[in-house]
């Protein structure tokens, strides 16, 4: 079930708002149309996790715009317990966001009026495209900004951001950490910069890994290492060559998903944008 599609009569707005049914949850989107009917692709965009994609979200919403101008139509979707639609953030799992996923991918190629539809995903949302794009193997393009590829390894990052954090304020607030940082009665959650991320949840991502094994999707796919240096890393050097189309950026660029505040994106939307131009040929 799906409500609140673009119709020929609205196609000309340059953004709407849609809501998505998955399972017994309502997602809301926003979608961007190009000027021209029928838009010539779709690109599904996939948030990343917690606190990153708050601060990712102008970039989402610059780079559907810029999507959109350039004749391709973009969906913006919150996952569950996310943003706008509903549930609660404790609740959520990846099983559950796999499913709006797949919705939100089927709205986009049964309402979006594109021949070719395409993911592009940031972080954890990287890496849960890339899940997707070894069911969906006719997908135009594949687009991973800086994705997570091993779970383990993001969770024991953010733990520890997250904990000195913690500790910097703990005392003002009355709080006793023990030695590792955690509050000295462990509880079911763990806080995650203000976010309860479940102990189902936490398996869950640590069990992502995007390494493993070669992929089965052959379309063009863009691994963009958003960093400080002038070369690929060795994670998303291989990552790309996993993929039979694969090829992998490093762009100079701040980190957009944990910046707060407002960043200049135009290396990351500018290396995209010239790399849709020759996947899609928008």
């Amino acid at each position: 079930m799906m409500r609140g599609a673009p119709t020929a009569a609205t196609a000309r707005a340059a953004e709407s708002s849609v809501e998505i049914v998955s399972g017994e949850r309502l997602l809301r989107a926003v979608v961007h149309l190009p000027s021209h009917e029928p838009p010539r692709a779709a690109l599904v965009f996939v948030h990343p996790f917690a606190e990153e994609k708050k601060c990712s979200h102008r970039v989402f919403v610059e780079m559907a715009r810029a999507a959109a101008v350039a004749g391709c139509a973009a969906l913006r979707f919150d996952f569950s317990g996310c943003g706008d639609s509903s549930g609660t953030f404790p609740e959520a799992d990846l099983g559950a966001w796999r499913r709006d996923l797949r919705a939100a991918f089927r709205y986009a190629r049964e309402r979006l009026g594109a021949k070719r539809l395409g993911l592009l995903g940031l972080r954890l949302g990287a890496a849960l495209a890339a899940e997707l794009a070894e069911e969906e193997l006719e997908l135009a393009c594949l687009a991973l900004w800086e994705p997570v590829v091993e779970g383990e390894r993001y969770l024991t990052l953010t733990m520890r951001r997250s904990v000195m954090r913690r500790r910097l304020t703990a005392h003002e607030g009355g709080v006793e950490l023990d030695e590792e940082g955690e509050e000295e009665d462990e509880a079911a959650e763990i806080d995650f910069d203000g976010y309860l991320v479940s102990r189902e949840m936490q398996e869950q991502i640590a069990e992502v890994d995007l390494l493993d094994e070669p992929k089965a999707y052959p379309g063009p796919t863009l691994v963009l290492n958003l960093s400080g240096r002038a070369k690929v890393s060795p994670a998303m050097a291989k990552l790309a060559s996993q993929y039979v189309s694969g090829e992998a950026l490093p762009v100079r660029q701040e980190p957009i998903w944990s910046t707060v505040g407002l960043v200049d994106a135009g290396p990351t939307i500018g290396a995209t944008m010239s790399w849709l131009t020759r996947a899609l040929g928008v």
